[in-house]
């Protein structure tokens, strides 16, 4: 039950709340917190669908690639920090030249999607990427207890 609570819970969960965060790092670099206190709810709103989007987009992008890192990780029972966070640097580097190719944006721009995508990796990994590969520990079979071999008859004499 609780393999099946993983994956039709917690690990989708993951994924929702990590896009929530990549979305808030990249976005929150490039809002004016000045502006927000004294705006019209109608600004707010719109600063609201803005963001969805910004989590739709991103969960769209790394749908893929995300899927094939999260299965060899709960095949391989790989759940290191530092794997998904090298994993995270290496996908935002990867995004980055993918979407901008040789011509690189600006440098708060760079920063943001490597950061946003730290940010994916670590959220995941606290969400459920720490108990990676823990549910086949309960389908290992353990090795039979050795059987204990007859008493062997006393030597004649």
């Amino acid at each position: 039950m609780a393999t099946l609570f993983r994956f039709l819970f917690l690990i989708p969960l993951g994924f929702i709340a990590a896009t929530v965060a990549a979305a808030f790092a990249l976005l929150w670099p490039f809002l004016d917190p000045g502006a927000l206190a004294a705006s019209d709810p109608a600004y707010l709103a719109e600063l609201a669908v803005g963001f969805l989007a910004q989590v739709a987009q991103i969960g769209s992008v790394v749908l893929l690639p995300w899927a094939v890192f999260m299965v060899a990780t709960e095949v391989l029972g790989l759940s290191s920090i530092l794997l998904h966070v090298a994993a995270g640097f290496l996908g935002g580097i990867v995004l980055s030249l993918a979407a901008y190719g040789t011509r690189p944006p600006a440098l708060s721009v760079q920063t943001a999607i490597v950061v946003a995508s730290l940010s994916f990796a670590l959220v995941y990994w606290i969400v459920a990427g720490h108990a990676a590969g823990r549910w086949r520990r309960r389908f290992r079979r353990e090795p039979a207890p050795p059987v204990a071999s007859p008493a062997e008859p006393p030597p004649l004499a």
